[in-house]
């Protein structure tokens, strides 16, 4: 007799799920495969059209989407241990979409509100029959492979070579960035000399430059007209300066509005706590690491002093914002052959 976690009853079992999933006709639909990646275990791999479910090594996952005719496939998230992998796949010539939002399965509810966050919850609310028999395992990963076809389209993007690449020199700056920083917070407290300490505090800020020089040309690659947006926040002189912003340019891909692209920077129109009538609202949940960049940025731009002026960054935050999107909007044309923002 099986146990419950035999893998051949859960696969048997996600397929069921999908058979359910396909009578609602008003959910979306990924028109491709769907990947649920692990950084220790194989990919779990759902292809609809088959239908067949199946666990894969992630390092032999272009040959065998290729293989079984995938030309388009929805991942669950980009992260450095698969970007290898989608490299690879766009290389092979598979279109390949990635999940922007975790939270697009199963989602959340804030208390007191009555709309149902993620694909599962609302399942749970308007069509509680499908989830029937599956209870708390719906969160396994077999499941969440089928799931990944249902999310709705606001919620993927496109991912490119171009993108790819820019990626993945964000994170080596971001890298740097960081190691400098909590260099400088680690000398500030031993008991070294202070030639010794300007010592290391240059050879780490020599690497930090050279990470930022990388990260700006490669941008300059992707995007030859970002030189000009430089001018127009007058930073064309300050590498560190320009390389927050190409950061900022890189968290601009996948968003299609304005709106997007603030509440992704935490700067939405009544993303505040709001205690009107007794009430307290949570903040947004925004991209923090996007925000410190933007920060940052705005700090060199106005020469502002983050000690005694921080109370000017939040709104010239928004200004800044909106003169990169500006930018942005304006260069998607010459920006899309070369992996831009999608559609």
């Amino acid at each position: 007799m099986r146990s419950k976690k035999d893998p051949e009853e859960s696969m048997e079992k996600a397929l069921e799920l999908f058979n359910r999933l396909e009578q609602i006709p008003e959910l979306p639909r990924f028109d491709g495969a769907c990947v649920d990646f692990h950084k220790e275990k194989p990919a779990v791999v759902f292809i609809p059209w088959i239908p067949m479910i199946a666990e894969v090594k992630n390092e032999e996952l272009p040959r065998f989407l290729w293989k079984q005719g995938v030309r388009r496939v929805l991942v669950d998230a980009l992260w450095p241990g698969n970007v290898g992998i989608l490299m690879e796949l766009v290389n092979s010539g598979v279109e390949v979409w990635v999940l922007t939002r975790a939270s697009a399965l199963h989602g959340w509810r804030r208390k007191g509100s009555k709309k149902p966050k993620g694909l599962v919850q609302w399942l749970r609310k308007w069509h509680p029959e499908v989830l029937k028999g599956f209870a708390e395992e719906i969160k396994r990963d077999v499941y969440d492979a089928v799931l990944l076809r249902y999310v709705k389209r606001r919620y993927m993007m496109k991912v490119t070579m171009a993108y790819l690449v820019c990626w993945i020199a964000m994170l080596l700056w971001r890298r740097a960035r960081k190691e400098h920083q909590r260099l400088l917070n680690q000398l500030s407290s031993l008991p070294i000399s202070d030639e010794e300490k300007q010592r290391r505090i240059e050879l780490s800020k020599a690497m930090l430059m050279d990470e930022a020089r990388n990260f700006v040309e490669i941008m300059r690659k992707h995007h030859p007209r970002i030189d000009e947006l430089f001018r127009r926040l007058g930073i064309e002189d300050d590498l560190i300066a320009q390389a927050y912003c190409c950061e900022i340019v890189v968290e601009a891909y996948g968003s299609k509005t304005l709106a997007e692209f603030l509440r992704k920077l935490g700067l939405s129109p009544g993303n505040e706590d709001n205690e009107d009538d007794g009430r307290r609202r949570k903040k947004f949940i925004h991209d923090k690491q996007a925000r410190f960049a933007l920060n940052q940025l705005v700090l060199k731009v106005y020469r502002l002093n983050p000690k005694r002026e921080q109370n000017k960054v939040k709104g010239r935050s928004m200004k800044v914002a909106e003169e990169i999107w500006r930018w942005w909007e304006k260069s998607l044309e010459a920006v899309q052959p070369s992996g831009g923002n999608p559609e």
